[in-house]
């Protein structure tokens, strides 16, 4: 990944104590990606740190919209989502193999700390395996009805017959209230 300057923090002139930062995450971002199956978004990242004297504590709220493709009915569509995560930086000692994806140790020397890779990892992490259009207000899916008649129409005989467990299909009579 590309370093831009507008992803680095200079943390050793903040102060002790709570700092806020915004980023914006633009379809810019996403262009020197090639391994990245985001091309565009618009997305904001809130970010509060808390400087301590050895640590310091990141926590990200990331919230917007990026162009996913849907799985259902293969159409591009604005995909909004949100989410939160927390990063702890250790400054100085031993990398004593910290198996916690959540905390890394930077040398004691390091006096600016580069977050695009993180931003890019929780904005991967907040958009789900199965991606899909939002559904209606009355609870239906928004797909392209068209191209669902398409996908259907294609499906072969097996593909349609869900073959289930015949040992859960006892549950079936199952009534609920």
């Amino acid at each position: 990944m590309q370093t831009r300057k507008e992803y680095i923090i200079q943390f050793v002139s903040l102060p002790l104590g709570e700092n806020k930062f915004e980023f914006k995450v633009t379809d810019k971002f996403f262009e020197n990606l090639d391994y990245s199956e985001i091309k565009q978004g618009n997305i904001t990242v809130n970010l509060n740190l808390l400087k301590q004297s050895q640590m310091m504590i990141l926590q990200f709220e990331i919230s917007g919209t990026t162009k996913m493709i849907c799985d259902l009915c293969a159409t591009e569509f604005d995909f909004p989502f949100e989410g939160q995560y927390k990063l702890i930086v250790k400054v100085g000692g031993a990398d004593d193999d910290n198996e916690d994806d959540d905390i890394i140790t930077i040398a004691a020397n390091e006096h600016q700390l580069d977050l695009s890779q993180y931003i890019y990892e929780y904005i991967t992490l907040s958009l789900p395996i199965k991606r899909t259009h939002p559904l209606d207000k009355k609870g239906k899916p928004t797909c392209d009805k068209e191209m669902l008649k398409k996908v259907k129409k294609y499906l072969t005989k097996e593909e349609k017959q869900e073959e289930t467990d015949p040992r859960w299909d006892g549950l079936k009579n199952i009534k609920l209230n």
